[in-house]
Protein backbone atom coordinates (compact mmCIF):
# COMPACT_ATOMS: atom_id res chain seq x y z
CA UNK A 1 0.00 0.00 0.00
CA UNK A 2 1.37 3.42 -0.97
CA UNK A 3 1.84 6.06 1.71
CA UNK A 4 -0.92 8.36 0.44
CA UNK A 5 -3.32 5.38 0.45
CA UNK A 6 -2.54 4.86 4.14
CA UNK A 7 -3.44 8.52 4.71
CA UNK A 8 -6.77 7.94 2.97
CA UNK A 9 -7.45 4.78 4.95
CA UNK A 10 -6.68 6.49 8.25
CA UNK A 11 -9.09 9.37 7.69
CA UNK A 12 -11.85 7.18 6.22
CA UNK A 13 -11.70 5.08 9.39
CA UNK A 14 -11.89 8.28 11.47
CA UNK A 15 -15.07 9.19 9.58
CA UNK A 16 -16.59 5.72 9.98
CA UNK A 17 -15.88 5.75 13.72
CA UNK A 18 -17.46 9.20 14.10
CA UNK A 19 -14.29 10.99 15.14
CA UNK A 20 -14.71 13.13 12.02
CA UNK A 21 -18.32 14.04 11.31
CA UNK A 22 -19.93 15.68 8.24
CA UNK A 23 -19.11 19.37 8.30
CA UNK A 24 -16.02 18.97 10.50
CA UNK A 25 -12.90 20.69 9.28
CA UNK A 26 -10.10 18.31 8.39
CA UNK A 27 -6.78 18.64 10.26
CA UNK A 28 -4.35 20.92 8.48
CA UNK A 29 -1.57 19.53 6.29
CA UNK A 30 0.99 20.38 8.98
CA UNK A 31 -1.06 18.76 11.75
CA UNK A 32 -1.59 15.65 9.63
CA UNK A 33 2.16 15.40 9.04
CA UNK A 34 2.71 15.28 12.80
CA UNK A 35 -0.16 12.85 13.46
CA UNK A 36 0.80 10.34 10.78
CA UNK A 37 4.54 10.92 10.58
CA UNK A 38 4.60 11.12 6.77
CA UNK A 39 5.66 13.76 4.26
CA UNK A 40 3.67 16.81 3.22
CA UNK A 41 3.46 15.46 -0.33
CA UNK A 42 1.87 12.21 0.89
CA UNK A 43 -0.68 14.15 2.96
CA UNK A 44 -1.58 16.44 0.04
CA UNK A 45 -1.92 13.49 -2.35
CA UNK A 46 -4.08 11.65 0.19
CA UNK A 47 -6.36 14.66 0.65
CA UNK A 48 -6.69 15.03 -3.12
CA UNK A 49 -7.69 11.38 -3.40
CA UNK A 50 -10.22 11.76 -0.57
CA UNK A 51 -11.67 14.80 -2.36
CA UNK A 52 -11.78 12.97 -5.69
CA UNK A 53 -13.61 10.08 -4.01
CA UNK A 54 -16.11 12.46 -2.40
CA UNK A 55 -15.14 11.95 1.26
CA UNK A 56 -14.05 15.56 1.75
CA UNK A 57 -14.51 18.86 -0.05
CA UNK A 58 -12.52 22.07 -0.21
CA UNK A 59 -13.63 25.58 0.73
CA UNK A 60 -11.43 28.20 -0.91
CA UNK A 61 -9.18 30.06 1.54
CA UNK A 62 -10.48 27.94 4.46
CA UNK A 63 -9.48 24.29 4.03
CA UNK A 64 -10.95 20.81 3.64
CA UNK A 65 -14.19 19.65 5.29
CA UNK A 66 -15.79 16.24 5.77
CA UNK A 67 -18.64 15.56 3.34
CA UNK A 68 -21.85 13.67 4.18
CA UNK A 69 -20.87 10.75 1.94
CA UNK A 70 -20.90 8.25 4.81
CA UNK A 71 -23.97 9.69 6.47
CA UNK A 72 -27.01 7.46 6.96
CA UNK A 73 -28.84 7.30 3.62
CA UNK A 74 -32.20 7.37 5.39
CA UNK A 75 -31.70 11.03 6.23
CA UNK A 76 -33.36 13.43 3.81
CA UNK A 77 -30.95 15.09 1.39
CA UNK A 78 -33.14 18.21 1.52
CA UNK A 79 -32.45 18.82 5.20
CA UNK A 80 -29.80 21.35 6.16
CA UNK A 81 -28.39 21.60 9.67
CA UNK A 82 -27.12 24.97 10.78
CA UNK A 83 -25.79 26.17 14.11
CA UNK A 84 -27.92 28.77 15.87
CA UNK A 85 -27.61 30.48 19.24
CA UNK A 86 -30.02 27.93 20.70
CA UNK A 87 -28.44 24.85 19.16
CA UNK A 88 -29.00 22.99 15.90
CA UNK A 89 -31.84 23.97 13.59
CA UNK A 90 -32.93 21.64 10.81
CA UNK A 91 -34.33 23.07 7.59
CA UNK A 92 -36.59 21.25 5.20
CA UNK A 93 -35.25 23.09 2.14
CA UNK A 94 -31.91 24.76 1.48
CA UNK A 95 -31.99 27.92 -0.62
CA UNK A 96 -28.95 29.37 1.14
CA UNK A 97 -26.07 27.15 0.09
CA UNK A 98 -24.20 28.00 -3.09
CA UNK A 99 -22.95 24.65 -4.33
CA UNK A 100 -23.36 22.16 -7.12
CA UNK A 101 -26.45 20.24 -8.19
CA UNK A 102 -25.62 16.56 -7.82
CA UNK A 103 -27.63 15.67 -10.91
CA UNK A 104 -25.04 17.33 -13.17
CA UNK A 105 -21.90 16.69 -11.13
CA UNK A 106 -18.86 15.56 -13.07
CA UNK A 107 -17.34 13.96 -9.97
CA UNK A 108 -17.23 10.44 -11.41
CA UNK A 109 -15.53 11.62 -14.58
CA UNK A 110 -13.12 13.83 -12.63
CA UNK A 111 -12.28 10.89 -10.37
CA UNK A 112 -11.06 8.94 -13.42
CA UNK A 113 -8.79 11.80 -14.48
CA UNK A 114 -7.41 12.16 -10.94
CA UNK A 115 -6.63 8.46 -10.77
CA UNK A 116 -4.85 8.73 -14.11
CA UNK A 117 -2.85 11.70 -12.82
CA UNK A 118 -1.90 9.86 -9.65
CA UNK A 119 -0.42 7.06 -11.75
CA UNK A 120 2.08 9.46 -13.37
CA UNK A 121 4.73 8.72 -10.79
CA UNK A 122 7.63 10.37 -12.60
CA UNK A 123 5.85 13.73 -12.65
CA UNK A 124 4.56 13.45 -9.11
CA UNK A 125 8.01 12.65 -7.74
CA UNK A 126 9.21 16.12 -8.74
CA UNK A 127 8.22 19.53 -7.46
CA UNK A 128 5.57 21.51 -9.30
CA UNK A 129 6.58 24.31 -11.66
CA UNK A 130 6.48 27.61 -9.75
CA UNK A 131 4.36 29.17 -12.47
CA UNK A 132 2.14 26.11 -12.89
CA UNK A 133 2.39 23.00 -15.06
CA UNK A 134 3.23 24.01 -18.62
CA UNK A 135 0.68 21.74 -20.30
CA UNK A 136 -2.09 23.19 -18.13
CA UNK A 137 -0.99 26.74 -18.90
CA UNK A 138 -1.13 25.89 -22.60
CA UNK A 139 -4.65 24.54 -22.23
CA UNK A 140 -5.77 27.60 -20.25
CA UNK A 141 -4.36 29.90 -22.96
CA UNK A 142 -6.35 27.96 -25.57
CA UNK A 143 -9.45 27.98 -23.34
CA UNK A 144 -9.53 31.76 -22.81
CA UNK A 145 -8.77 32.37 -26.49
CA UNK A 146 -11.84 30.34 -27.45
CA UNK A 147 -14.20 31.48 -24.71
CA UNK A 148 -13.07 35.01 -23.82
CA UNK A 149 -11.27 36.13 -27.00
CA UNK A 150 -8.08 36.65 -24.97
CA UNK A 151 -4.86 36.30 -26.95
CA UNK A 152 -2.08 35.14 -24.64
CA UNK A 153 0.54 32.43 -24.37
CA UNK A 154 1.35 29.88 -21.69
CA UNK A 155 4.09 32.27 -20.51
CA UNK A 156 1.43 34.86 -19.60
CA UNK A 157 -0.47 32.42 -17.36
CA UNK A 158 0.28 31.91 -13.66
CA UNK A 159 -1.50 29.17 -11.71
CA UNK A 160 -2.28 29.14 -7.99
CA UNK A 161 -4.66 27.77 -5.37
CA UNK A 162 -7.08 30.67 -5.13
CA UNK A 163 -7.10 34.36 -5.97
CA UNK A 164 -5.45 35.48 -2.76
CA UNK A 165 -2.26 33.62 -3.63
CA UNK A 166 -2.28 35.03 -7.16
CA UNK A 167 -2.85 38.58 -5.95
CA UNK A 168 0.17 38.24 -3.69
CA UNK A 169 2.21 37.51 -6.81
CA UNK A 170 0.64 40.38 -8.76
CA UNK A 171 1.09 43.10 -6.12
CA UNK A 172 4.90 43.48 -6.48
CA UNK A 173 4.41 43.84 -10.25
CA UNK A 174 2.19 46.93 -9.93
CA UNK A 175 4.13 50.15 -10.52
CA UNK A 176 3.02 53.63 -9.57
CA UNK A 177 0.67 54.94 -6.92
CA UNK A 178 -0.40 52.49 -4.21
CA UNK A 179 -4.15 53.01 -4.29
CA UNK A 180 -6.82 50.43 -5.13
CA UNK A 181 -10.59 50.56 -5.47
CA UNK A 182 -12.99 47.65 -4.89
CA UNK A 183 -16.62 47.67 -6.03
CA UNK A 184 -18.05 47.00 -2.52
CA UNK A 185 -16.89 46.24 1.00
CA UNK A 186 -17.71 42.57 0.40
CA UNK A 187 -14.18 42.12 -1.00
CA UNK A 188 -12.56 42.25 2.44
CA UNK A 189 -10.05 39.44 1.79
CA UNK A 190 -8.63 41.35 -1.16
CA UNK A 191 -8.83 44.67 0.65
CA UNK A 192 -6.87 43.36 3.64
CA UNK A 193 -4.25 41.83 1.33
CA UNK A 194 -3.63 45.11 -0.51
CA UNK A 195 -3.77 47.15 2.69
CA UNK A 196 -1.07 44.96 4.26
CA UNK A 197 1.05 45.65 1.15
CA UNK A 198 0.84 49.39 1.78
CA UNK A 199 -2.05 50.27 -0.53
CA UNK A 200 -4.72 52.81 0.35
CA UNK A 201 -8.01 50.93 -0.09
CA UNK A 202 -11.01 52.75 -1.55
CA UNK A 203 -14.44 51.68 -2.75
CA UNK A 204 -16.01 52.72 -6.06
CA UNK A 205 -13.25 55.25 -6.68
CA UNK A 206 -12.33 55.50 -10.36
CA UNK A 207 -9.33 57.72 -9.55
CA UNK A 208 -7.52 54.88 -7.77
CA UNK A 209 -4.44 53.59 -9.58
CA UNK A 210 -5.74 50.00 -9.42
CA UNK A 211 -9.40 49.15 -10.00
CA UNK A 212 -10.77 45.70 -9.11
CA UNK A 213 -13.95 44.69 -10.94
CA UNK A 214 -16.20 41.63 -11.39
CA UNK A 215 -17.96 42.51 -14.67
CA UNK A 216 -20.13 39.39 -14.80
CA UNK A 217 -21.19 39.53 -11.16
CA UNK A 218 -21.53 43.14 -10.05
CA UNK A 219 -24.18 42.36 -7.42
CA UNK A 220 -24.99 39.28 -5.38
CA UNK A 221 -27.98 38.66 -7.63
CA UNK A 222 -25.95 38.71 -10.81
CA UNK A 223 -26.05 42.12 -12.48
CA UNK A 224 -23.71 42.24 -15.50
CA UNK A 225 -21.63 45.27 -16.45
CA UNK A 226 -23.12 46.94 -19.54
CA UNK A 227 -21.05 47.43 -22.68
CA UNK A 228 -20.95 51.21 -22.26
CA UNK A 229 -19.35 50.89 -18.84
CA UNK A 230 -16.84 48.34 -20.15
CA UNK A 231 -15.72 50.74 -22.87
CA UNK A 232 -15.42 53.58 -20.36
CA UNK A 233 -13.26 51.48 -18.04
CA UNK A 234 -11.04 50.24 -20.85
CA UNK A 235 -10.50 53.79 -22.11
CA UNK A 236 -9.95 55.12 -18.57
CA UNK A 237 -7.15 52.73 -17.60
CA UNK A 238 -5.45 53.10 -20.98
CA UNK A 239 -5.57 56.88 -20.93
CA UNK A 240 -4.36 57.18 -17.33
CA UNK A 241 -1.98 54.19 -17.39
CA UNK A 242 -3.84 52.58 -14.50
CA UNK A 243 -4.30 48.86 -13.86
CA UNK A 244 -7.59 47.00 -14.02
CA UNK A 245 -7.92 43.65 -12.22
CA UNK A 246 -10.68 41.74 -14.00
CA UNK A 247 -12.15 38.99 -11.81
CA UNK A 248 -14.08 36.82 -14.29
CA UNK A 249 -16.23 35.21 -11.57
CA UNK A 250 -19.51 33.68 -12.87
CA UNK A 251 -18.90 34.60 -16.50
CA UNK A 252 -19.70 31.01 -17.48
CA UNK A 253 -23.18 31.59 -16.03
CA UNK A 254 -24.20 34.74 -17.91
CA UNK A 255 -27.60 33.92 -19.44
CA UNK A 256 -28.10 37.04 -21.52
CA UNK A 257 -27.98 36.56 -25.29
CA UNK A 258 -25.68 39.58 -25.55
CA UNK A 259 -21.94 38.84 -25.59
CA UNK A 260 -19.88 39.88 -22.57
CA UNK A 261 -16.41 40.75 -23.92
CA UNK A 262 -13.56 40.58 -21.46
CA UNK A 263 -11.85 43.83 -20.53
CA UNK A 264 -8.52 42.09 -21.09
CA UNK A 265 -9.44 41.43 -24.71
CA UNK A 266 -10.78 44.96 -25.18
CA UNK A 267 -7.47 46.51 -24.10
CA UNK A 268 -5.15 43.93 -25.57
CA UNK A 269 -4.03 43.09 -22.05
CA UNK A 270 -1.76 46.11 -21.68
CA UNK A 271 -3.40 47.49 -18.54
CA UNK A 272 -5.50 44.54 -17.36
CA UNK A 273 -4.77 41.52 -15.17
CA UNK A 274 -7.28 38.69 -15.66
CA UNK A 275 -8.33 36.29 -12.90
CA UNK A 276 -10.17 33.03 -13.54
CA UNK A 277 -11.04 29.90 -11.56
CA UNK A 278 -12.31 26.37 -12.18
CA UNK A 279 -13.85 25.73 -8.74
CA UNK A 280 -17.30 27.03 -9.68
CA UNK A 281 -17.59 25.29 -13.05
CA UNK A 282 -15.86 22.00 -12.24
CA UNK A 283 -15.92 20.99 -8.57
CA UNK A 284 -15.65 23.11 -5.40
CA UNK A 285 -12.87 20.80 -4.23
CA UNK A 286 -10.66 21.63 -7.23
CA UNK A 287 -8.73 24.66 -6.03
CA UNK A 288 -7.09 25.85 -9.21
CA UNK A 289 -7.20 29.49 -10.23
CA UNK A 290 -5.18 31.36 -12.80
CA UNK A 291 -3.85 34.84 -13.46
CA UNK A 292 -3.15 36.21 -16.92
CA UNK A 293 -0.46 38.80 -16.45
CA UNK A 294 -0.71 42.28 -17.96
CA UNK A 295 1.52 42.37 -21.03
CA UNK A 296 3.77 44.94 -19.38
CA UNK A 297 4.42 42.74 -16.35
CA UNK A 298 5.83 39.59 -18.00
CA UNK A 299 9.52 40.61 -17.73
CA UNK A 300 9.14 41.74 -14.12
CA UNK A 301 7.39 38.49 -13.25
CA UNK A 302 10.30 36.42 -14.56
CA UNK A 303 12.56 38.21 -12.08
CA UNK A 304 10.44 37.21 -9.06
CA UNK A 305 9.08 33.89 -10.38
CA UNK A 306 11.47 31.77 -8.32
CA UNK A 307 10.40 33.42 -5.06
CA UNK A 308 6.88 31.93 -5.10
CA UNK A 309 6.32 28.21 -4.65
CA UNK A 310 3.39 26.65 -6.47
CA UNK A 311 0.36 26.31 -4.17
CA UNK A 312 -2.02 24.35 -6.44
CA UNK A 313 -1.83 20.57 -6.36
CA UNK A 314 0.37 19.14 -9.09
CA UNK A 315 -1.87 16.09 -9.42
CA UNK A 316 -4.95 18.28 -9.92
CA UNK A 317 -3.08 20.36 -12.50
CA UNK A 318 -2.14 17.24 -14.47
CA UNK A 319 -5.73 15.98 -14.34
CA UNK A 320 -7.20 19.36 -15.34
CA UNK A 321 -4.85 19.75 -18.32
CA UNK A 322 -6.08 16.45 -19.76
CA UNK A 323 -9.69 17.24 -18.82
CA UNK A 324 -9.49 20.48 -20.80
CA UNK A 325 -7.61 18.87 -23.68
CA UNK A 326 -10.34 16.25 -24.09
CA UNK A 327 -13.05 18.94 -24.29
CA UNK A 328 -14.93 17.82 -21.17
CA UNK A 329 -15.08 21.24 -19.50
CA UNK A 330 -16.82 22.95 -22.43
CA UNK A 331 -19.39 20.16 -22.60
CA UNK A 332 -19.88 20.22 -18.84
CA UNK A 333 -20.41 23.99 -18.76
CA UNK A 334 -23.03 23.79 -21.51
CA UNK A 335 -24.91 21.13 -19.57
CA UNK A 336 -24.88 22.86 -16.19
CA UNK A 337 -25.63 26.26 -17.71
CA UNK A 338 -28.83 24.90 -19.27
CA UNK A 339 -29.86 23.33 -15.99
CA UNK A 340 -29.23 26.42 -13.86
CA UNK A 341 -30.98 28.66 -16.37
CA UNK A 342 -34.06 26.42 -16.18
CA UNK A 343 -33.90 26.35 -12.37
CA UNK A 344 -33.57 30.14 -12.14
CA UNK A 345 -36.63 30.57 -14.30
CA UNK A 346 -38.58 28.01 -12.24
CA UNK A 347 -37.68 29.86 -9.07
CA UNK A 348 -38.58 33.23 -10.56
CA UNK A 349 -42.00 31.95 -11.67
CA UNK A 350 -42.65 30.46 -8.22
CA UNK A 351 -41.65 33.73 -6.53
CA UNK A 352 -43.90 35.74 -8.82
CA UNK A 353 -46.85 33.53 -7.99
CA UNK A 354 -46.40 33.58 -4.22
CA UNK A 355 -44.63 36.88 -3.52
CA UNK A 356 -45.72 39.26 -6.29
CA UNK A 357 -48.07 41.29 -4.08
CA UNK A 358 -45.69 42.08 -1.23
CA UNK A 359 -42.18 41.79 -2.60
CA UNK A 360 -39.71 43.06 -5.15
CA UNK A 361 -38.11 40.14 -6.98
CA UNK A 362 -34.71 40.79 -8.61
CA UNK A 363 -33.09 38.38 -11.05
CA UNK A 364 -29.88 39.46 -12.74
CA UNK A 365 -28.28 38.14 -15.89
CA UNK A 366 -25.77 35.81 -14.24
CA UNK A 367 -25.24 33.45 -11.36
CA UNK A 368 -27.72 31.24 -9.51
CA UNK A 369 -29.07 33.67 -6.94
CA UNK A 370 -32.16 35.87 -6.83
CA UNK A 371 -32.90 38.68 -4.40
CA UNK A 372 -36.27 39.24 -2.74
CA UNK A 373 -37.03 42.52 -0.96
CA UNK A 374 -39.81 42.18 1.62
CA UNK A 375 -41.66 44.57 3.90
CA UNK A 376 -43.82 43.85 6.92
CA UNK A 377 -43.94 43.77 10.70
CA UNK A 378 -41.37 41.39 12.23
CA UNK A 379 -40.43 40.22 8.74
CA UNK A 380 -36.91 39.17 9.75
CA UNK A 381 -38.17 36.98 12.61
CA UNK A 382 -40.65 35.33 10.26
CA UNK A 383 -37.92 34.52 7.75
CA UNK A 384 -35.67 33.10 10.47
CA UNK A 385 -38.51 30.93 11.81
CA UNK A 386 -39.11 29.43 8.39
CA UNK A 387 -38.22 25.84 7.52
CA UNK A 388 -36.46 27.18 4.43
CA UNK A 389 -32.84 28.32 4.74
CA UNK A 390 -32.04 31.63 3.00
CA UNK A 391 -29.31 34.27 3.22
CA UNK A 392 -30.21 37.69 4.64
CA UNK A 393 -28.47 40.55 2.84
CA UNK A 394 -30.05 43.47 4.66
CA UNK A 395 -32.59 43.78 7.43
CA UNK A 396 -34.30 46.49 9.44
CA UNK A 397 -37.29 46.53 11.78
CA UNK A 398 -39.88 46.25 9.02
CA UNK A 399 -37.93 45.27 5.91
CA UNK A 400 -35.50 42.61 4.77
CA UNK A 401 -33.69 41.56 1.61
CA UNK A 402 -33.04 37.85 1.27
CA UNK A 403 -30.83 36.10 -1.26
CA UNK A 404 -31.91 32.66 -2.41
CA UNK A 405 -29.94 30.19 -4.49
CA UNK A 406 -31.22 27.58 -6.92
CA UNK A 407 -27.86 25.83 -7.20
CA UNK A 408 -28.18 22.85 -4.85
CA UNK A 409 -31.93 22.29 -4.58
CA UNK A 410 -33.41 19.81 -7.05
CA UNK A 411 -35.71 21.25 -9.71
CA UNK A 412 -38.76 19.32 -8.54
CA UNK A 413 -38.47 20.81 -5.03
CA UNK A 414 -38.19 24.48 -6.01
CA UNK A 415 -41.92 25.19 -6.15
CA UNK A 416 -42.60 23.51 -2.78
CA UNK A 417 -39.70 25.37 -1.15
CA UNK A 418 -40.96 28.77 -2.31
CA UNK A 419 -44.52 27.89 -1.28
CA UNK A 420 -43.38 26.85 2.21
CA UNK A 421 -41.29 30.02 2.54
CA UNK A 422 -44.31 32.12 1.62
CA UNK A 423 -46.58 30.21 4.01
CA UNK A 424 -44.22 30.96 6.92
CA UNK A 425 -44.49 34.69 6.16
CA UNK A 426 -48.29 34.62 6.15
CA UNK A 427 -48.64 33.43 9.73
Amino acid sequence: MKVYEKVCEYYINQMKEGALKPGDKMPSIRTSEKILGVSRTSIETGFLQLAADGYIYSVEKVGYFVSDMLENNSESEEQLSQSTSSGIKTYEYDLATIGEDKTVSCLNLWRRYMKSALRQEDRLLSYADNQGEYDLRQEIAAYVRKNRNIICSADDVVIGAGFQNLLQILIPLIPGEKTISFPTKDFMDGAILFKSAGFAVNFRDKDSHVIYVTPSYMTKWGDVMPMKRRRELAEHVTKNNHLLIEDDYQNEFVYSSKPTPSLYAMTGGENVAFLGSFSRVLLPSVRISFLILPKKARKEYLQIRGLYNQTASKAEQIALAQFLRDGHLDRHIKKIKRLYDDKRNLMYEALQKHFSDNAEIIMGESGMELAVKLKGDNILAQIEDSQVAVNILEASENAATMLISCSKIESENIYNAIQKLNDSLQK
